[in-house]
């Protein structure tokens, strides 16, 4: 199993974008760009809003949809530049930072990943702040999962619980 170790600006930026929007989950993408370097690529949750034109049962506040239309775009854009998506991030909205059941269904088809080598970072918010990240990477059977750290972040809002 490879095992990305992610920079802690990455995380940084990761968290505050689930803080920027603490009452839905946000998602997005970490992209490798063709220079090595990893960028955090935010997209719009369509979940909730009618952008998505599918009746889902559930919220921004308690799911994400990634909108097609700008991952399409980020994928194009990465065909064009080089690179290539590393990994998906999504919040988790006063919840713990897990992979959940429904996070594995939409991530699996015929229990093969939908984003093949592509990590999942999950992030766990408490009253607006971040208090957990974890990543979870497909081992060839189920995702395994692993606590990132985010120097400066996690262990300020932890002392505060």
């Amino acid at each position: 199993m490879r095992r990305i170790d992610y920079p802690p600006d990455v995380l940084r930026r990761i968290a505050a974008e689930a803080e920027s929007d603490p009452e839905r989950e946000v998602c997005g993408f970490v992209v490798r760009r063709a220079d090595g370097t990893l960028e955090v690529a935010p997209v719009r949750n369509a979940l909730g809003d009618g952008a998505a034109g599918l009746p889902l049962p559930r919220s921004a506040r308690n799911g994400y949809l990634a909108d097609p239309a700008e991952h399409l775009r980020l994928e194009r854009r990465l065909r064009e530049e080089g690179g290539a998506v590393v990994a998906a991030y999504h919040s988790h909205v006063d919840g713990p930072a897990t992979f959940s059941r429904t996070d594995e269904e939409l991530a699996l088809v015929d229990g093969s990943p939908v984003l093949p080598g592509t990590d999942y970072v999950v992030v766990g918010l408490s009253s607006g702040t971040v208090w957990e990240v974890r990543v979870f990477t497909w081992n060839g059977r189920r995702f395994e999962g692993w606590e990132a750290s985010v120097p400066g972040r996690l262990d300020a809002a932890r002392h505060a619980r």
